[in-house]
């Protein structure tokens, strides 16, 4: 199966969260099961924000929003912000939010306030506005996910991870790095290799940082195979610009947040270089017509050259 195509039918499972995340994990044990590959599950508890209610309301007429909030409440005032703009200070107050680069709704950041996100066009409704009127009502809803753990586990040269679940859609975000890790598995490496298909790492109640639940519940389990390993390569979104390694110390740290940081040493993030992937981040726009295979190949090579 072409990377592309693998994509595509991974894709038919989103949003990949709750139940839906517990389809696309069946459905890569059954890729594994195909390829003749061994693996285990490594099983854990999360909960994720189930929302019993929201809405907004600008000066009595109501707006198109969806929540973006991991705790319940109002949101009267008019803190409108970026949901681009990651910054541990708009966390805790309550927001309406929107990515500047999309028409549509993007749930790129989530919050300890409550919050929702709206789309571009209404921008100018919250900035003219004299009356706010919105609120969340979330719950803490339990899920069971796994780790899905292949090839050499116990003294691996190279671990690859990725993650397979997503907000909304996620073509770029992460079935492609999803398709990348199977196509090595297909190559014969996980003899002397290790791959890591990580669940939850979009979303948990984890404090402070909500995401990379999946990555953290592996070093917990697997924290002296990581300190063997030659090298530990996250592969996050490739397929939609030219693929490279991200040495933002930042941009790593939201990428693969680990707890060890001595770990980092020998970390490698692979991702798109470019800012191509914004508009359609955590949105309903990520989908597979915004790859190309010729960049999920490039990206593919990048990551068996630096992993020899």
């Amino acid at each position: 199966m072409e990377m592309l195509d693998f994509i595509k039918k991974l894709e038919l499972f989103s949003p990949r969260s709750g139940s839906n995340e517990r389809l696309a994990c069946e459905f890569l044990e059954k890729e594994l099961k195909k390829l003749g590959i061994d693996y285990v599950l490594q099983d854990f508890k999360n909960f994720l924000p189930s929302y019993k209610g929201f809405g907004l309301k600008i000066d009595g007429e109501k707006i198109e929003s969806m929540p973006t909030s991991f705790k319940s409440g109002s949101i009267t005032e008019k803190n409108l912000i970026s949901s681009m703009a990651v910054s541990g200070r708009y966390y805790e107050e309550p927001n309406i939010n929107f990515n500047p680069y999309s028409d549509s709704f993007s749930l790129a950041t989530f919050y300890r306030a409550p919050s929702l996100a709206i789309k571009r066009k209404d921008v100018q409704k919250v900035i003219d506005a004299n009356d706010i009127d919105g609120y969340v009502e979330v719950e803490k809803a339990p899920h069971e996910c796994s780790n899905i753990i292949a090839g050499n586990a116990a003294n691996p040269k190279n671990i690859f991870i990725c993650h397979y679940d997503t907000v909304l859609h996620g073509a770029l975000d992460n079935a492609s790095g999803t398709a990348i890790l199977m196509e090595l598995v297909k190559k014969g490496r996980n003899a002397a290799d290790m791959f890591v298909f990580a669940g939850c790492e979009e979303l948990s109640f984890d404090s402070p940082v909500y995401w990379g639940k999946g990555y953290r519940v592996l070093e917990e389990g697997y924290g002296d195979v990581l300190d063997k390993a030659n090298k530990l390569v996250a592969v996050d979104m490739i397929g939609s610009g030219e693929a490279g390694l991200i040495k933002d110390g930042k941009t790593r740290l939201a990428a693969f947040p680990i707890q060890n940081k001595e770990l980092f040493d020998k970390a490698y993030i692979v991702s798109v270089t470019g800012n191509e992937w914004l508009g359609a981040y955590h949105s309903h726009e990520d989908r597979p017509d915004l790859l190309n295979s010729r960049f999920l190949t490039q990206g593919l090579e990048l990551i068996e050259k630096i992993s020899k």
